[in-house]
C-alpha cells in the first residue's frame, strides 16, 4: 500500500467526514484487505469518540467502558498486523513495507492516546460530581504520571525533565494532603497526618530537597498515599546520585563545608552515605556509575541544552561517562576495561535476574564488579588488589544498591500489599 492510498482516508479522518471514510477504507480491500477492516474499525471508533457518547448512560451502564474496548480490541488488531508484516517479507516490496510498519505503529500510539483522553473526561466528570472525591481521582492520576515521568527522565539523563516532574508530583501530593486536613464534616477525626520536629535541611532550597521530605509521618494516611510517597523518595534519591555533579555544583556555592553530605541529609535514601561507608570499611578504589549513551536518547553531560541546538553524539570511550564517582576522580584509565566488560557481557548484565558480573586483569592486577541498574546506567566497583573469586560482600552490596535504584523494593511492597 503507497502512501497515497491512505493519506485519504486519514484526510477524512482529521476532517470528521466518517461517511467518507469509510467509503475510502472499503476500497482498499482489493490493494490490502487488512488495512481496510483497520481503517473501518478506527473511523466507527473516532465517530463514537468525537460525538462525546462514551459520556452518556444507557441501562445504568456507562459506554466509555464499550468504547475503551473497542480502541483496546483495535491496538490488538494491528499488533497482530505488524507481527506479521515483519515476519513476512517478501509479501511487499521493502519501501512499502516499512511504510506500513511506521503508519500501523502510529495508529497505536492514536489508540491509546484516545484511551487516555476518554480517562481524562472522566476525570473531569468526577471532579464535578464528587466534589474531593473525584478529585482524588484526578490528583492520583496526575501523581502517577509524574512519577513515570520522572523515572524515564532519570534513566534518559534529563536534569530538567526530571526537576519538573519532581517537583509536580510532590506539589500534588502536598496539595492533596492539605485538602483532606482542611474539610469540615460531622464526625471529623482531628487528628494531624503529619508532625514537624527538628530535622536538618539541605542548604539548597530545591523544592523536592526540603525538610518535609525528613517529616514523620503517621499511618493516617491509607497506603495509597503512602506508597505514592515511598517511591517519590526512591525515585529524587535516584535523581541525586544520577546528577550529583550537577546539583552538587549548586550545593558547593551556599557550602563549603561537606556540600556532599549537606545535599543528601534532608533526603530519606543517601545512597552517598551508603557507598562512601562500604568503600571505606572494605577498600574499594572505585565506586560509579557509567552511563551507556546510545541513538535512542540523546545525552548531555549537563543535562540539559537550550532548544535547538545541535546534537553531536559522544564518540569511542566518551560514550561511556562517569556520572557519579566516589571519590570524585572518575577511574578514566579503567574505562577500557569496563567497556569491555560491558560489550562482552551484555547478555548477562541485561538480565535483570543476573548477579554482579565479576573479572579480574591479571596484567594491572586489578578486579571489576559491574551490575546494570537500568537500559543506560551500569554501577562499576574497582578493587587494586586481586580478588580470587567473587567477593559475597561485594557482591551483596552492589545488588542492594541496584535493588533499590530500580525501584524494584517500592514495586514488592505494592505487589505484596494484603
Amino acid at each position: 500500500m503507497s502512501d497515497g492510498t491512505y493519506r485519504h482516508v486519514l484526510a477524512a479522518l482529521g476532517a470528521f467526514d466518517y461517511t467518507a471514510a469509510n467509503k475510502l477504507s472499503a476500497k482498499l480491500l482489493k490493494t490490502y484487505s487488512p488495512f481496510s477492516n483497520v481503517f473501518l474499525k478506527l473511523s466507527n471508533c473516532e465517530n463514537l469518540y468525537t460525538q462525546l457518547s462514551f459520556m452518556k448512560s444507557k441501562w445504568f451502564v456507562r459506554k466509555d467502558a464499550f468504547l475503551s474496548s473497542l480502541y483496546t480490541y483495535l491496538i490488538e488488531d494491528i499488533t497482530k498486523e505488524i507481527t506479521l508484516l515483519e515476519a513476512s517479507p517478501a509479501a511487499h516490496p521493502t519501501e512499502h513495507k516499512a511504510t506500513n510498519i511506521r503508519l500501523l505503529n502510529a495508529l497505536v500510539a492514536l489508540c491509546k492516546a484516545r484511551l487516555a483522553l476518554i480517562g481524562f473526561f472522566r476525570q473531569v466528570e468526577l471532579k464535578e460530581n464528587l466534589l474531593l472525591l473525584g478529585t482524588a481521582v484526578e490528583r492520583e492520576m496526575n501523581i502517577l504520571q509524574s512519577l513515570l515521568k520522572a523515572r524515564d527522565a532519570i534513566i534518559s539523563y534529563a536534569f530538567q525533565d526530571t526537576c519538573i516532574a519532581l517537583f509536580l508530583c510532590k506539589q500534588e501530593l502536598n496539595d492533596w494532603k492539605r485538602e483532606c486536613q482542611a474539610q469540615d464534616y460531622p464526625e471529623h477525626r482531628q487528628k494531624t497526618a503529619v508532625h514537624t520536629g527538628e530535622v536538618k535541611e539541605a542548604t539548597w532550597r530545591f523544592p523536592f530537597f526540603t525538610a518535609e521530605a525528613r517529616q514523620k509521618q503517621y499511618d493516617a494516611w491509607p497506603p495509597t498515599l503512602r506508597w505514592h510517597t515511598k517511591y517519590l523518595e526512591n525515585l529524587t534519591a535516584k535523581m541525586t546520585l544520577y546528577f550529583n555533579s550537577i546539583l552538587l555544583s549548586k550545593e558547593s556555592m551556599l557550602s563549603e563545608d561537606e556540600p556532599e553530605k549537606n545535599l543528601w541529609k534532608a533526603l530519606k535514601i543517601d545512597y552517598y552515605d551508603q557507598i562512601s561507608t562500604f568503600r571505606r570499611r572494605f577498600g574499594a578504589y572505585s565506586i560509579g556509575l557509567v552511563y551507556e549513551v546510545t541513538s535512542a536518547a540523546p545525552f548531555y553531560p549537563q543535562g540539559y541544552v537550550c532548544s535547538g541546538t545541535p546534537y553531536e553524539p559522544p564518540q569511542g570511550i566518551h560514550s561511556f561517562p562517569f556520572i557519579f564517582c566516589h571519590p570524585n576522580q572518575a577511574p578514566k584509565d579503567h574505562l577500557p576495561n569496563i567497556i569491555s566488560i560491558v560489550q562482552v557481557s551484555r547478555t548477562r548484565l541485561n538480565d535483570p535476574k543476573s548477579g554482579p558480573i565479576y573479572f579480574f586483569d591479571n596484567k594491572i592486577g586489578s578486579a571489576y564488579y559491574l551490575m546494570r541498574v537500568d537500559e543506560h546506567a551500569v554501577l562499576v566497583i574497582i578493587y587494586l588488589d586481586r580478588h580470587a573469586h567473587r567477593e559475597p560482600t561485594t557482591a551483596e552490596f552492589m545488588t542492594n544498591i541496584v535493588t533499590s535504584l530500580r525501584g524494584a523494593s517500592v514495586i514488592a511492597d505494592l505487589v505484596k500489599r494484603e
